[in-house]
């Protein structure tokens, strides 16, 4: 679907209740308005497309004011051709299309521990054809500058206190749309066992199948899956990479982390959201030794958990991270690699000049989830 199609409807009928709940003000007249499309149409596909509105209005005493709101168009799968990717009704399905609605609608986010927030939501509207629109709030981020290691922690300890929250199984909310089993899930549909491992493209990121414990966890993933149901569970973002968090500045002063996209909220072991955090900001601060920075988020993350909290014990945690870390990270960079081997031309081996390997983050992960599998 072209997702400039998908706003074609939009005039100020259906801007206007929006706008003056942005506004909180029931009287406003817009005055001009535009659009700007941000992204949308690759990657996931319930997305459709992520758009800005913005414009100038005018209240009941005729005082002007600036305006800018988000809208975000999300589909069911099934739109554009796929099957068993969340376009069904089961609800815990992993992708399950209309879970971020369903999350703004349930009123769950507002539940979130002090100094992390979400866009605030102006409303809802499911559309004919399987489509909703969400009408989010526009966040403006204070912080402009490259993100240092302590914005990272700062996402990582407030990422622990709300894991935290919800730990305890008698305060998991009662809510049928939390995803569940997602690596499961991934391990059921990836083709991990055709991988081939040898491959000179596979070998610019894994060491060689003897030495690629990410390879062998494949393999032994039940072992690590049965453990890490065993382990305290959790309410998680689950989508924490680095772009979906912004910084503002509140009126009082103090920095709010925002976090976006929650699509892929669901239920996961104490640790698991950890792990494309460290993973993004490992990529994303290339000065930074990868081990300072898996230290310092690793910490600031029981800090978080202490603050809510919850007691456990260190080695516990931290399995439950870098499993997980392991198997969502690498499922994901794997599922990518066999795609873009489908479309890659047969390379002699001996044409290929092999990088060196120095840490390849889903490896590395799965080298210590194998030392913490005994011990916990």
């Amino acid at each position: 679907m072209n997702p400039s199609f998908a706003v074609q409807p939009i005039d100020l009928s259906s801007l206007t209740p929006v706008v003056r709940k942005l506004v909180k003000n029931n009287k406003f007249i817009i005055a001009e308005w535009s659009m700007d499309q941000l992204g949308g149409g690759f990657g996931n596909p319930v997305s459709v497309g992520l758009y800005r509105f913005k414009g100038t209005g005018q209240d009941q005493e005729g005082r002007s004011r600036r305006w800018s709101v988000i809208l975000k168009i999300i589909q069911s799968p099934a739109n554009v051709g796929w099957v068993n990717l969340g376009e069904g009704n089961d609800q815990t399905h992993w992708n399950y299309w209309k879970r971020e609605p369903l999350i703004y609608q349930s009123g769950f986010l507002e539940t979130l521990p002090r100094g992390l927030s979400s866009p605030h939501c102006f409303g809802v509207v499911e559309h004919p054809g399987n489509m909703i629109w969400m009408w989010l709030e526009d966040i403006t981020e204070s912080d402009k500058e490259v993100w240092t290691l302590d914005h990272y922690a700062r996402i990582a300890c407030l990422l622990g206190r709300f894991n935290g929250q919800y730990t305890l199984q008698s305060s998991t909310p009662p809510f049928s749309w939390l995803g569940k089993q997602r690596i499961r899930s991934w391990l059921a549909t990836i083709p991990w066992q055709t991988i081939p491992w040898e491959h000179p493209q596979m070998l610019t990121r894994y060491p060689k199948p003897e030495m690629n414990s990410f390879a062998r966890m494949l393999v032994d993933h039940e072992r690590f899956l049965t453990k890490m149901e065993g382990l305290p569970q959790t309410v998680c973002h689950g989508d924490t990479y680095p772009t979906n968090f912004m910084s503002r500045l509140l009126p009082d002063g103090q920095q709010e982390i925002v976090a976006l996209d929650w699509a892929l909220a669901g239920i996961a072991p104490v640790g698991a959201d950890l792990g494309q955090l460290v993973f993004g900001a490992q990529t994303n601060l290339k000065e930074v030794k990868q081990t300072e920075i898996d230290t310092e988020l690793y910490e600031n993350y029981l800090l978080g958990l202490k603050e809510s909290g919850c007691q456990f014990e260190r080695q516990l945690v931290r399995f439950g991270y870098t499993a997980y870390a392991a198997l969502q990270v690498g499922l994901f960079q794997l599922y990518s690699l066999s795609e873009s081997l489908k479309n890659a031309e047969i390379v002699k081996e001996q044409t290929i000049e092999r990088p060196v390997i120095l840490e390849c983050f889903e490896v590395t992960m799965a080298n210590e989830a194998y030392n913490l599998l005994e011990e916990i």
